[in-house]
């Protein structure tokens, strides 16, 4: 190995547990090397916390050059679970504040798994969380890669159907939230209020799968 440093041993062991994060495909346009071109780094995994883990894949590109390209894991081998939460015939959205885009978005509910947690588990402990209420029926919804250039798991999506009002506790960065009819969605999607991609997708599937609020003509 060309580069002894803390980053590409750390990225060797990672590789070495997780080889289903670095497979080549037969048809990769992309395909990730097994050294480390000279002069091309640094190399390895960038940066950790128990949340994320960037690394920085030696590669050779579709046209044959080579050099480093950057991926964002979840440290916990997989990112977690969003869920669409409804009460009453309607679809509970929360106001949070995100620090990446520095505004509040209206979104569902999500979060990181724990390690050794199963997706449906994540699921409920965020609802608590974050709502202040648990479910008493979750619906799969499938998964969703929020960013294919830049991320490499997938989130668990799910439908909810709470037993209870939302009772916030101030602790999570939510302003507040609403109960939303179809309808209501509509208009704040149209008004280009509701960008979050958990969200859109988790929508797209309920209506797909024609689970409350969207089982019946509104």
């Amino acid at each position: 190995m060309s580069d002894p440093s803390d980053e590409v041993r750390a990225y060797e062991t990672l590789r070495a547990e997780r080889p289903d994060l670095f497979k080549n495909p037969p048809d990769a346009a992309t395909e990730i090397l097994p050294d480390y071109p000279p002069d091309q780094g640094p190399f390895g995994v960038r940066y950790r916390d128990p949340y994320v883990t960037v690394v920085r894949d030696p590669v050779r590109f579709h046209d044959g050059r080579l050099g480093g390209h950057f991926r964002l894991l979840h440290t916990a081998g997989q990112a977690g679970a969003a869920i669409l939460p409804v009460h009453d015939g309607r679809v509970i959205l929360i106001s949070h504040f995100r620090h990446a885009t520095r505004r509040w978005h209206w979104e569902i509910p999500r979060g990181f798994s724990h390690p050794g947690e199963a997706p449906e588990e994540t699921a409920h402990r965020e609802l608590t969380e974050e709502l202040g209420t648990t479910a008493t029926h979750l619906e799969p919804l499938g998964r969703v890669h929020v960013d294919t250039g830049l991320c490499a798991n997938s989130t668990h999506l799910f439908w909810a159907a709470l037993d209870t009002p939302p009772a916030l506790t101030g602790n999570e960065g939510i302003e507040r939230y609403a109960a939303l009819t179809p309808t209501d969605l509509t208009a704040l999607q149209s008004h280009g209020d509701l960008t979050d991609s958990f969200t859109l997708a988790a929508l797209l599937n309920t209506h797909h799968r024609h689970l409350p609020p969207f089982d019946h003509p509104t």
